[in-house]
């Protein structure tokens, strides 16, 4: 099933959803910022409310205040000071004056019939209120006794100890908040005492006649009790279940509420008309983007189709087609690139037949063989992969499978390779005639005409073998005459024990002195020294056979074995050579080759140290684990390698001895030991160290081998 979509439908799709898109996110953003411009209006048009009322009360208070102030200064038991203040304040309605027990002992109110001198008005709390440490109170509002109308009191206490209460209303503060309407001619403020009973609404009085608290009303909770004064949200109103959207600010003094509110509905409704307008300009704009989408699309799609139509020509080969103009200067110079790829195209293709008749020629130039092979199959070869593998021609070895060139030694280990790509490793390959020829190869896979295929190259290093085996004999040579002088010294000692026990027992015969016990003790020396000197032609045999098969073994037996084979000479040198660590470690390998390796090794130490006359005469052997694999560190004392040869030692006939005393293959045969026989790595650096109280320096070589898998 063809899944591929058309570019005409899907610009032309693009385009409208982009026009619908763009103007939906338009309009959406157009009336949320109508909505959010709208509460910020009425935020600002409240807040100023509500500050131009807040200071309104809060002159109300002030002239209290001072009133209250002028009393204690200037009040006598002449009552006309009370009636005039009571005359000339709309808002103070009676005073009281009350002694320290609550007993009425003056007083003014202009319309009172209920209230007469020595009435005990001790159980009134605005008298209760005023304590030692409280010098004012402001009440919540009450039924007042003088005229039976709702009122509210500021209590205070007078310099000679007694009470004066003022009965008060908030009749020029209402007057001034009757001014603040809504759009439905709703009242903007009310006004709440500390207790959040009404003290001002003029939408609904008899709230404040009931004195009904709405403390646990929408108004305290979601406004008063949980935002700061200032703060704008939407509640609901006490006597509906419709919302209202407002702010509030507490008067300090009296704990008062001032409530500034609107209904929510009615800013809403106010945007209904910038609503419907922007739902049509949207309408409107998508209608016309459209258009404007369908023709630009016609347009595009002609100069689309003027495209394929030359592409397909190109594609099929007529490049004799005519590039026909079109309406965007965009596609007419994409047609005039295609009119000069047409031409480029041709000399291109030239071109690469050519390229790839000089990338044979270069294949079959090459001194590497090249097998190209897919899935194990041979699918093509160069001309030295014929020669090298004795075939009459390419198609004999097409065809054929790649392990059939391979031998069976080597059968395992290029199975487990043909799948990866891999480093150059030694293989054995197969003629055709059936010989065996020793070569470096490597795999790498590529990618041609969407198929996975593997080339191969293959080195003929049968030649670099033969002259390695000569090297390691020239090696074995070179040692052999080091272990010549290494037998010496070993002989020395007990033939000389050999040669003193006859000549004595010779003498004492001679003289009739050979008793029996001194007989069988001298022949006793001799069968020790002469079993003494048999085995150290035991050792020696041994480090001389040829490695067959590698093996597991004991590198602490290693160790020991050359200690036994050139242990003499490094004493005759006063040469210490001291194991810091003797932990056992089995490796997997060829013994006597490893042995011929650490020889070498040391045979350097020992000529370095011989050689600088070294005060301190030492060689450490330390042996650790590190990873998967054992270290071998070999370090001396005598004085380090220059640091310009430093790089070169591993390299063959490099010596550093002069008058025929080196013959620069023993540390190139034991890198060649170590790294291409026994698969490990092998370091040289210079160190320091501290010896006998002495810092002395020395090279340092680090052997790392793999640890065998039955080590215990």
């Amino acid at each position: 099933m063809n899944k591929t979509k058309s570019l005409k439908k899907e610009i032309l799709s693009i385009l409208i959803y982009f026009s619908i898109f763009i103007s939906s996110i338009v309009g959406i953003i157009s009336m949320v910022n109508f909505y959010y411009s709208k509460l910020s209006n009425v935020e600002h048009n409240q807040k100023q409310i509500l500050k131009q009322v807040e200071s309104e009360v809060n002159k109300f208070l002030k002239n209290i205040y001072n009133i209250s102030d002028y009393l204690q200064s200037n009040y006598s038991k002449d009552s006309n000071l009370l009636r005039n203040i009571v005359d000339t304040n709309n808002n103070i309605t009676s005073i009281l004056i009350l002694n320290k027990d609550g007993i009425i002992k003056d007083y003014y109110a202009p319309t009172n019939k209920n209230i007469y001198k020595n009435f005990d008005y001790s159980k009134k709390d605005y008298f209760k209120n005023i304590t030692n440490e409280v010098n004012f109170y402001w009440s919540n509002v009450f039924l007042s006794s003088l005229d039976n109308a709702l009122s509210f009191s500021y209590s205070f206490k007078a310099n000679n100890g007694n009470i004066i209460v003022m009965m008060l209303k908030l009749n020029e503060i209402s007057n001034f908040i009757s001014n603040f309407r809504n759009q439905d001619s709703t009242h903007m403020i009310r006004i709440l005492d500390k207790n959040g009973v009404m003290l001002l609404n003029h939408d609904k009085p008899n709230l404040v006649l009931q004195r009904t608290s709405i403390k646990n009303s929408d108004v305290y909770v979601s406004l008063i009790n949980k935002l700061e004064p200032y703060s704008f949200t939407k509640f609901k109103a006490f006597t509906l279940s419709k919302y209202q959207y407002g702010t509030y600010t507490n008067i300090a003094n009296t704990s008062w509420k001032i409530v500034v509110r609107e209904h929510y509905d009615m800013i809403l409704s106010s945007l209904n008309g910038i609503i419907y307008g922007t739902i049509i300009s949207v309408l409107l704009f998508i209608f016309i983007s459209i258009l404007i989408s369908l023709k630009i699309s016609k347009r595009l799609f002609k100069s689309l189709d003027n495209l394929k139509e030359t592409t397909g020509n190109i594609a099929n080969g007529n490049y004799d087609v005519e590039v026909k103009e079109t309406y965007y200067r965009e596609f007419n110079q994409l047609l005039r690139s295609f009119n000069k790829m047409k031409i480029e195209i041709d000399k291109r293709e030239d071109a690469l037949e050519e390229s790839v008749e000089s990338f044979k020629s270069l294949v079959n130039v090459t001194m590497e063989a090249i097998v190209i092979h897919k899935d194990g199959i041979c699918t093509d070869v160069n001309d030295i992969a014929v020669r090298l593998f004795a075939y009459d021609s390419k198609e004999d070895m097409i065809g054929k499978n790649y392990l059939d060139f391979v031998s069976t030694n080597s059968k395992k280990l290029v199975e487990q390779n043909l799948k990866i790509d891999t480093e150059p490793y030694e293989i054995e390959f197969l003629r055709k005639d059936g010989t065996i020829f020793m070569s470096l190869g490597q795999g790498r896979f590529i990618e041609l005409s969407g198929d996975r295929y593997k080339v191969s190259t293959i080195i003929d290093i049968t030649e670099v073998k033969e002259k390695d085996k000569l090297l390691f004999q020239q090696s074995k040579m070179a040692s052999m005459g080091e272990m010549i002088g290494n037998i010496a010294h070993q002989w020395r000692q007990p033939l000389s024990a050999i040669s003193s026990s006859a000549s004595g027992m010779k003498l004492q015969k001679e003289y009739g002195f050979l008793r029996d016990e001194e007989f069988f003790d001298s022949i006793d020396s001799i069968v020790n020294s002469t079993q003494y000197l048999s085995k150290t032609i035991d050792d020696f045999r041994n480090f001389f056979k040829i490695d067959k098969e590698m093996k597991s073994f004991s590198l602490l037996n290693v160790i020991d074995n050359i200690l036994s084979l050139v242990g003499s000479t490094y004493q005759s040198h006063r040469i210490d050579i001291i194991i810091n660590n003797e932990k056992d470690f089995k490796i997997f390998g060829y013994e006597n080759e490893l042995i011929q390796a650490l020889i070498n090794i040391l045979n350097n130490a020992k000529d370095a140290l011989i050689l600088n006359n070294s005060e301190e005469k030492v060689i450490f052997i330390d042996l650790e684990k590190v990873n998967n694999s054992v270290r071998i560190i070999i370090k001396d004392s005598g004085g380090g390698i220059s640091e310009e040869i430093l790089p070169s030692i591993f390299e063959p006939y490099f010596t550093t001895k002069y008058n025929h005393q080196g013959t620069g293959i023993g540390l190139y045969m034991t890198h060649q030991i170590i790294v291409l026989h026994m698969k490990g790595k092998i370091y040289v650096e210079n160190v320091s160290f501290k010896y006998n109280e002495k810092i002395v320096n020395g090279a340092q070589f680090s052997v790392d081998l793999k640890i065998s898998e039955d080590n215990t």
